[in-house]
């Protein structure tokens, strides 16, 4: 396994910084975040302070982007993938995004599942409209010699490994694969790692590192939120090593969300946490 730093995590550095970073504390890869289209957000707000004036986002500028991976590739680090908010049946940012990844010479684009609370449409509905897109999807990425891989996360038709296999089970793996999205997990759709490691198989083509925790509200009951790599639901020396015995040999985006420190310090913090485990050298 090797170790890169998804930039939806560093929202106050720019795309000087975030690279210097990132090199600095020993990372080898970034997975940069790209420009949501208007609208393309979830429920039309963002969902994390993140979100909110991110400075290391990609615009959905062919240029930019070549410009970009050309910076990062300077500094020792690849490009191992990018992040675009694609909504199922937009065909005109799914050609963009190929073309983003092309220009960067990134290998993979992220893609998300609709979400029932967004759309207002049953699961069997949008599971349909979502399979039918991603043989649109498959074509494109063959075309463009690149993988789409669906993330599973919460609130979306996606939420699990098996889910998200029930999508991607008939399209070919060079191709079409699924990101798996440890802190995701701890929101919506667990399922022993185990078992989701040996169903997705072949289709497993790319690793989230973040980690989360329940916590009592103030009126009494449990809601999910992000913690640090080490304090937080997810065993992530135990996960990362059943990864290792499946055979994975792919990159994990540290993608941490937590609010404890500043950006710029938590990435610095879970470098030093991942080499006291043994897994960052």
């Amino acid at each position: 396994m090797r170790f890169s730093v998804a930039t939806i995590s560093l929202p106050t550095l720019d795309f000087g910084e975030a690279i210097a970073e990132i090199a600095a504390a020993g990372f080898g890869g970034v997975e940069w975040r790209v420009e949501p289209r208007p609208g393309s957000i979830p429920d039309g707000k963002p969902a994390h302070p993140f979100l909110v004036d991110h400075r290391a986002t990609l615009p959905l500028d062919v240029q930019a982007a070549a410009d970009v991976a050309r910076k990062t590739r300077a500094a020792g680090l690849e490009v191992v993938g990018l992040a675009p908010y694609i909504e199922a049946g937009d065909a005109e940012t799914l050609r963009l995004a190929c073309e983003l990844a092309t220009a960067a010479g990134a290998p993979q684009i992220r893609l998300q599942a609709p979400r029932i609370s967004r759309t207002g449409k049953p699961y069997s509905r949008l599971y349909e409209e979502t399979v039918t897109f991603f043989a649109d999807v498959e074509a494109a990425a063959r075309e463009a010699g690149i993988r789409a891989l669906l993330e599973i996360h919460h609130n979306t038709i996606c939420s699990s490994a098996a889910l998200a296999h029930r999508v991607v089970s008939r399209f070919d793996p060079v191709h079409v694969g699924v990101i798996y999205d440890l802190g995701n997990l701890v929101f919506e759709g667990f399922e022993a790692h185990e078992v989701a490691l040996d169903l997705l198989g072949a289709h497993l083509g790319h690793v989230h590192l973040k980690n989360a925790a329940h916590f009592r509200s103030p009126g009494g009951g449990w809601q999910p939120g992000w913690t640090p790599l080490e304090d937080g639901e997810v065993d992530v020396p135990h996960v990362l090593g059943l990864l290792d015995r499946h055979g994975y040999r792919g990159w994990v985006s540290v993608e941490d969300m937590s609010l404890d420190r500043s950006p710029r310090a938590t990435l610095h913090h879970n470098a030093a946490q991942l080499r006291e485990w043994g897994l960052l050298r």
